[in-house]
């Protein structure tokens, strides 16, 4: 496996999607049907940093080049965060002739992703569609950020930490629940 390959320490699962998580994407896509569906099925890889999330992503992809020819799809949710405040790497590569999405995440991005799906459950808000109250959803986008920036060995200052105190007080009553 490319991440053994690199030396990382990392933490591995398997990732299928659930009937209504996967019922639930072709009603906001359309034109999507379960033949293109490329993350039906996959792993995800949990790395220490993301300096690891790019050596992995360049040994998935270079194995991809030799095996299949050309560049796989790649969603670069690092570089472009989505609007939920989700962060990974997303390659769809090929296994057994089956196309598979691999995740590649830290454990920081994975703790704020696994967050999102408790605090979705707490409340029946799809949070990781974008889906529920404004000031929950700003709330988790805002903690995200925080994350990267610590993550990035950046400051998180005084005057940040008491946006997120206010956007925690005006989600408060969702979280409450």
């Amino acid at each position: 496996m490319a991440v053994r390959a690199e030396g990382c320490r990392i933490e591995v699962s398997q990732r299928l999607k659930r009937m209504n998580t996967i019922l639930d994407k072709l009603r906001r896509e359309p034109e999507m049907d379960l033949s293109r569906m490329q993350d039906f099925g996959g792993c995800r890889a949990i790395l220490e940093n993301i300096e690891e999330v790019r050596r992995v992503e360049a040994r998935v992809l270079g194995a991809y080049r030799k095996r299949v020819g050309g560049q796989p799809p790649v969603k670069d949710y690092i570089a472009q965060p989505k609007a939920t405040g989700y962060r990974g790497v997303h390659i769809v590569t090929m296994y057994d002739d089956r196309r598979v999405e691999v995740q590649l995440r830290t454990r920081v991005m994975h703790e704020w992703a696994v967050t999102v799906e408790r605090v979705s459950g707490l409340t029946g808000f799809n949070l990781k569609s974008h889906e529920g109250p404004p000031e929950l959803r700003e709330l988790l986008e805002f903690a995200s950020t925080l994350m990267a920036m610590e993550e990035e060995g950046q400051t998180v200052d005084e005057q940040l930490h008491g946006r997120m105190s206010v956007l925690r007080e005006a989600a408060l009553e969702f979280l409450s629940r």
